[in-house]
């Protein structure tokens, strides 16, 4: 049986001894993110870490590398139910990749302390992205 309203939104789903904290997701429109990215000045060192700011440059098409990393930080505040405005800034959420290539999130330390504080000890990340719309999804185990 399913369930709707208040009631919903505190249904712990449970995945062996683990829960799920929290789920968020975010689709981002790569000509409107390149847009906002061209016309307002400093709008990308606002947003995006130096590391970010230099993997996505070095990339044949950087507009969709930072709009799934756009997508990615969003979708982090969202999963634990804060939004842009909440305090952390978007610099303290930073995706990058590991060893094999997979992306991830490194956050600092006012991010990390708002993970803590809904119990989470990690926050996965998948990313995707089309030619008009980058994706990204994550996951508070």
């Amino acid at each position: 049986m399913g369930y709707t309203g208040s009631r919903a939104r505190e249904e712990r789903w449970r995945f062996g001894e683990s829960r799920v904290r929290g789920v968020g997701t975010d689709l981002v429109d790569v000509n409107r993110l390149a847009r906002s990215l061209r016309r307002r000045n400093g709008f990308a060192e606002t947003v995006f870490c130096s590391d970010e700011l230099r993997f996505c440059h070095s990339q044949r098409s950087p507009e969709h590398h930072f709009a799934a990393r756009f997508a990615a930080k969003e979708a982090f505040l969202k999963a634990l139910g804060l939004g842009v405005f909440s305090g952390i800034a978007l610099t303290d959420i930073e995706v990058v990749r590991d060893h094999d290539g997979a992306p991830r999130l490194r956050l600092g330390p006012t991010a990390a302390a708002a993970l803590a504080r809904v119990g989470g000890k990690a926050a996965l990340l998948s990313m995707s992205h089309q030619r008009r719309v980058a994706l990204a999804v994550v996951v508070v185990p």
